[in-house]
């Protein structure tokens, strides 16, 4: 498990807004934990969960996915990770005896999670990572050393993330200047046409329209109703 994405957070500024937006277009359900002081809500879908929500309290940063990149040892990766650059922004910490995460924010000041303990297998609802960086030499070194990955070109303008022999995610330069560096994660849909739609109709903005790439299949991109921007994809192998 060391070094795929096994979890995935939503850092949102309307958490009762996000909820209703993913379990409508998903067909998704809510599963609510006890997290020492506070209630963590976690989006269930197929028998298992799949991510959470976290409530942006002080209405600073946009919202925002991120993933949580599986680590044998938490510590000795946030160690890694702020040694490289990174900004710790949260823990680490345990929850019970199930697992040990941190958040941080990469050198590009891209948010995203470490997590230990059994964890998700990787996929499922979420089909896809995508880092749109500002220097993609520079995300390159960084994850190399934080989660060991290597990218290998994709398609031109395209680099794929491995973890071993496992392909991870995707990397790309950002769009534009004023753009944000991110992670932008794709759901897995039955029909990227007809879910955009619905996206839409429950107050999401179409941010590219659904597009079909040979080989990878049919996607788009939308942003939700409180500004986070996802992805919605059906894989050609579908």
């Amino acid at each position: 498990m060391a070094g795929m994405i096994t979890w995935h957070e939503l850092f949102t500024t309307d958490v009762d807004r996000a909820i209703l937006f993913y379990t409508e277009l998903l067909g998704a359900e809510i599963e609510t934990a006890a997290m020492g002081d506070f209630e963590y809500q976690m989006l269930n879908k197929d028998g298992r969960s799949h991510a959470g929500f976290v409530k942006d309290e002080r209405g600073v940063a946009p919202s925002h996915w991120y993933p949580y990149i599986h680590s044998d040892d938490v510590d000795a990766s946030v160690q890694a990770a702020t040694s490289a650059g990174a900004q710790l922004i949260h823990g680490p910490m345990d929850v019970a005896d199930m697992l040990r995460f941190a958040v941080l924010g990469d050198p590009q000041h891209t948010s995203f999670g470490l997590i230990s303990g059994e964890g998700n297998p990787p996929q499922g609802l979420f089909a896809w990572d995508e880092l749109h960086a500002a220097d993609l030499g520079a995300a390159e070194s960084f994850y190399g050393t934080v989660a060991g990955w290597r990218t290998e070109d994709f398609m031109e303008g395209y680099k794929a993330w491995y973890s071993g022999d496992a392909m991870v995610g995707g990397l790309m330069q950002k769009q534009g200047e004023s753009a944000p560096t991110l992670w932008l994660p794709y759901l897995a849909v039955d029909d990227t046409d007809a879910a955009t739609a619905k996206a839409q109709e429950l107050g999401a903005t179409v941010m590219l329209e659904p597009t079909t790439m040979e080989g990878v299949g049919r996607y788009s991109v939308v942003a939700d109703p409180v500004g986070a921007a996802v992805g919605l994809h059906r894989s050609a192998n579908a």
